[in-house]
């Protein structure tokens, strides 16, 4: 007990400041847990008027997305904007009703309105005005003399339609209509800010928090905003669509303005105890350091007399025991520098990808505070940055395993710099992904040659040696260090037309930026055109398909644009088949479709996407000439579709007609060439005619009296109705649209 004397008085003499110490921390912990948990409700409160910010704007662009594709496919809105005749009722009826189809397809819709400027006609799904009589004219009035106007949500504002209606708040989206041809009429569409009120609603709860809207000019647009006067604002933001901010706070009662305040004096009384113990414990560590002391001073003087004896002395004494401690400490002192130089490597890759990104530095001292410790370029110098990608990567990972793919590519690092430090030039490289190098190479006035330079022998080099071929993009020399993520984006945007331009080069973004570009949309009738006929079994979609390949080679579309055609390409492809036999179904479904997609997939270019897209078409092709050969009708079918084509100029051609011509039951034929066209008979009729009728508008001066009869209309009115509902235009209008694209696109 005598030889623990001096341990028990050192642990009686720090118990008490320990009892204190811990009893308040506890107390603190269960304070700060309050404050942590009202930190979480604010955080929650935020990310809630964010999702009611997106939640919003989701609902208002979809509104407005819908209006766009109401006003460029539904003819009943076209017609009415394209026609003067306040007094065609049937047209007036099918707006109308297209208007309320609108407005079940978007519940939060209250009103809409069509405004037509040529006879300054108003029509709403309640009734019909002139312009100048009706309610909403003052509002509208600074929109019909505009031209190309963008759309925008106003602000909130009162409206009634009619005098004995109750005046409600309002926001209005209002656009140019036709949306293609500008300056025929307007639509206007009202929602309700109560609406708006009702579907945010339900993300609060009034108890704890609550939000608050205002519009662009300031004014509230939620109701019941009173808790927001007795609450706290802990959140804002402004959308970035409408403009609109929206606020949240949390509700402040009056229990929890006590325990806020009760928490600022326990912590002050805490801090205060807290130094209270560190006093005693002072005091204490003074009187008890003594014995401490001369422990500390026997054991010096006997380190300076006994240390050989020690050292070999089987017996390990407490002398022994601190060198062995010395030695551990020196071992984990060479492993930890083994380590950060480690992950100096991954803090470099890091912070280069943070510096593509635009994420780092904020400002040129937070970087330099790191470039002398981990080698990092000078930013204040001008930039250029650049991406190396692997060629054909997949087969790159079939053809090598991972052990050697690393190597590969460490090797083709090592060339970048090598050749830089050659020429003089400061690079800095790092992997971004797996098969892109990122290159930022510094460019100084005659550097930016170098660095082509620099690049061009490393594209040669990796195809002598390594078996392998790379291609780059280049993106613009920087002025500043916060351009390098735009020289990044650069560099990636060229690489995206190696499709095009072809594997194995460098690309500079300059020689695609400024280049004319084609638009997708421009090739999705060829290629409806190329699946229809591809389902019918005509051997003309070969040409089709060649044709589309060659204009996608003439115009400057990048891979995303390619993708998107060939995705498009798949997707009418297996819109066709399904209107097909359920055997071709299956075809489609376990043959054709995973076959294009993995030629899409393994496709660098465009030349290798024609050679493995065409021939597994070919394949799917040939597969459904045998089943269709295989159908005991198939060939019956293919005479009468045969004689159709070359005789669909013939008014009088129809199903009894054929029937008498084959000798079959007009509703066996009628059954078996849907089965085999996946087509009525009369749709397919319609169809062929149409495309004969397109084929003459564009290709000869014929008038619409002569084409009607050329394609078995013997009524021209008839003609140009049926040519209106299925191409969403007139004869006439679709033979100038023909004209200016071959007049724009043949220069």
């Amino acid at each position: 007990m005598g030889r623990k004397a001096w341990f028990y008085r050192q642990l009686l003499s720090y118990m008490p400041v320990f009892f204190i110490v811990i009893s308040f921390v506890f107390f603190v912990f269960f304070q700060m847990l309050g404050e942590q948990s009202r930190q979480g409700a604010i955080q929650a409160n935020e990310t809630m008027i964010h999702q009611a910010m997106r939640s919003v704007d989701n609902s208002l662009k979809a509104i407005d997305q819908m209006l766009v594709q109401e006003l460029l496919f539904n003819p009943d809105m076209s017609g009415f904007f394209n026609h003067e005749d306040q007094d065609n009722v049937y047209l007036n009826m099918q707006a109308v009703k297209a208007m309320k189809q609108f407005k079940v397809s978007n519940p939060l819709v209250d009103s809409m309105v069509l405004v037509r400027t040529q006879d300054e006609f108003v029509l709403s799904t309640s009734s019909s005005f002139n312009l100048p009589d009706y309610a909403d004219y003052d509002f509208l009035k600074p929109y019909l003399g505009q031209v190309n106007s963008e759309a925008e949500w106003s602000s909130m504002r009162n409206f009634r339609e009619f005098s004995f209606n109750s005046m409600q708040h309002v926001v209005t989206l209002v656009r140019d209509a036709p949306f293609v041809t500008h300056g025929k009429g307007v639509i206007a569409v009202n929602i309700k800010v109560d609406a708006i009120h009702n579907m945010i609603q339900g993300m609060v709860n009034p108890d704890v928090s609550f939000i608050h809207m205002k519009d662009t000019q300031g004014q509230s647009m939620l109701s019941g905003t009173s808790m927001a006067e007795s609450g706290e604002l802990v959140s804002k933001t402004i959308s970035p669509y409408t403009g609109w901010v929206y606020e949240g706070g949390l509700t402040q009662g009056r229990v929890v303005g006590i325990v806020s305040q009760l928490y600022n004096i326990w912590f002050i009384v805490g801090l205060l105890m807290c130094l209270a113990g560190v006093v005693w414990i002072v005091l204490v560590t003074r009187r008890n350091y003594k014995p401490i002391e001369a422990i500390v001073s026997r054991i010096h003087h006997y380190s300076q007399s006994k240390t050989s004896a020690l050292i070999h002395n089987s017996k390990q004494d407490e002398f022994a025991f601190i060198e062995s401690a010395l030695e551990s400490m020196l071992e984990q002192a060479s492993s930890f520098q083994q380590q950060h130089r480690e992950d100096l490597l991954l803090r470099r890759a890091y912070l280069f990808q943070q510096l593509m990104e635009g994420q780092y530095p904020s400002h040129m001292e937070q970087w330099n505070e790191q470039r002398d410790v981990m080698g990092l370029p000078d930013l204040s110098e001008s930039q250029i940055v650049n991406v190396i990608e692997i060629d054909k990567y997949p087969l790159f990972c079939e053809q090598y395993p991972q052990q050697d793919q690393y190597l590969i590519k460490f090797a083709l690092k090592s060339v970048v710099q090598e050749i830089a430090a050659g020429q003089e030039t400061s690079v800095w490289t790092e992997w971004i992904s797996a098969s892109k190098l990122g290159v930022m190479a510094m460019a100084d006035q005659d550097a930016v040659q170098h660095v082509v330079t620099l690049l061009e022998q490393t594209r040669q080099w990796v195809e002598q040696h390594l078996k392998l071929t790379i291609t780059v993009g280049i993106g613009e020399k920087t002025e500043r260090y916060t351009d390098i993520p735009d020289s990044y984006e650069q560099a990636r945007t060229a690489l995206k037309y190696k499709m095009i331009l072809g594997e194995n080069r460098i690309i500079h973004y300059t020689q695609v930026s400024g280049e004319e570009r084609g638009h997708a949309f421009d090739f999705l009738n060829l290629i409806r055109s190329m699946a229809q006929s591809f389902r019918l079994g005509n051997r003309d979609w070969q040409e089709k398909y060649n044709a589309l390949i060659h204009n996608i080679g003439q115009n400057m579309l990048d891979r995303d644009g390619v993708v998107n055609l060939v995705d498009y390409m798949v997707y009418s492809l297996g819109r066709e088949m399904s209107c097909m036999a359920k055997e071709f179904q299956d075809l489609w479904l376990t043959e054709g479709q995973p076959a294009l997609r993995n030629a899409l997939q393994s496709s660098d270019t465009l030349e290798q996407l024609e050679q493995e897209f065409g021939e597994a078409l070919s394949t799917l092709y040939d597969s459904m000439l045998a089943l269709m050969e295989g159908r005991n009708h198939a060939d019956t079918i293919q005479k009468v579709r045969l004689f159709m084509e070359q005789n669909s100029s013939n008014p009088d051609l129809s199903l009894n007609y054929l029937s008498e011509r084959f000798n079959m039951n007009w509703k066996t034929l009628s059954k078996l060439f849907r089965e085999e066209t996946g087509q009525k008979f009369v749709d397919y009729l319609i169809e062929l005619r149409m495309n004969h009728a397109r084929k003459l508008l564009e290709e000869t001066l014929l008038p619409v009296q002569d084409i009607a009869t050329e394609v078995g209309y013997s009524n021209a009115i008839s003609f140009g109705r049926m040519f209106k509902k299925l191409m969403g235009m007139s004869p006439g209008d679709y033979r100038e649209q023909a004209a200016y694209k071959q007049q724009n696109y043949g220069n």
